[in-house]
């Protein structure tokens, strides 16, 4: 009997023993782990403390000078204003330049933006406008779009020296900078494949009053046609025109006429 007590005694030293250790070692480990925590904290403060030195707290690093590529020098003044950038105030890395560039390419007739820190004291901003490629409504018109069918304001495009033709036709209840016109898709390949393409073929006005086909006025060795022809398989047509027209004699007709399935008709 004597054996037995001590034995559960012994046991129950032993386990008291080892709760003793296995507290020890967790408060080890909280300990350790404050520590760390402390060291980050630390650290982290130091770094920002760094950071701010080095860089958005630096007097070297004001903003003092805004380079502008794609762009007119005249619009820089008022580029900055929407920017709200300020000149000898700002510093480069208070400066958020994703924003900036989401600010720049809101602007209708801007089509992409880069923007760029460049140490010590510049941000450079490279721009790609929209190139108008044709007026809506009528020649002259204060709205005109790009191959993007984004509406943009004639006033603040970039300057062509070159005419441009016009879409007549549009039913639209409102029209404002920035808007996407649907339905234009066929309107502006026509454009592009006379320019690049069929370049002898000199488009003046395009009209889509009919959902079903495309009537144009182009000029064609100092001769005026009026043109229609279906929306779809556009290049395929302009071909057959091209050649229907090198193989045409006679007297001057100045309706042609690719609507119907394998025929012309000159009129």
């Amino acid at each position: 009997m004597g054996t037995t007590v001590a034995k559960k005694t012994d046991n129950k030293k032993k386990r008291t023993t080892e709760n003793s250790k296995e507290k020890q070692k967790f408060l080890r480990i909280i300990t350790a782990l404050i520590i760390i925590c402390l060291t980050v904290i630390v650290i982290g403060a130091a770094c920002i403390g760094v950071s701010r030195a080095l860089f958005s707290k630096n007097d070297r690093l004001i903003l003092r000078r805004i380079e502008l590529n794609g762009m007119s020098p005249e619009r820089k003044a008022s580029l900055l204003k929407y920017l709200k950038l300020t000149l000898n105030e700002d510093n480069l890395f208070t400066i958020d330049i994703a924003d900036i560039r989401k600010k720049i390419e809101k602007i209708s007739y801007i089509k992409s933006a880069s923007v760029y820190r460049v140490l010590p004291d510049t941000i450079k901003i490279d721009i790609i406008q929209r190139v108008p490629i044709a007026y809506l409504f009528k020649f002259g018109a204060k709205w005109v779009i790009d191959e993007d069918s984004i509406v943009m304001n004639r006033k603040y495009c970039m300057e062509l020296k070159y005419p441009l033709p016009v879409i007549k036709g549009l039913k639209l209840q409102t029209i404002s900078v920035g808007q996407k016109i649907s339905g234009l898709t066929q309107a502006v390949k026509l454009i592009k494949l006379t320019a690049y393409e069929f370049q002898n073929f000199k488009i003046g006005s395009i009209s889509m009053e009919d959902p079903r086909k495309i009537t144009f006025v182009m000029i064609r060795n100092k001769r005026a046609y009026k043109v229609l022809i279906p929306k779809d398989n556009i290049k395929n047509t302009l071909q057959v025109l091209r050649y229907a027209l090198t193989k045409k004699q006679g007297a001057h007709k100045p309706i042609i006429d690719l609507t119907y399935k394998n025929k012309i008709y000159f009129r």
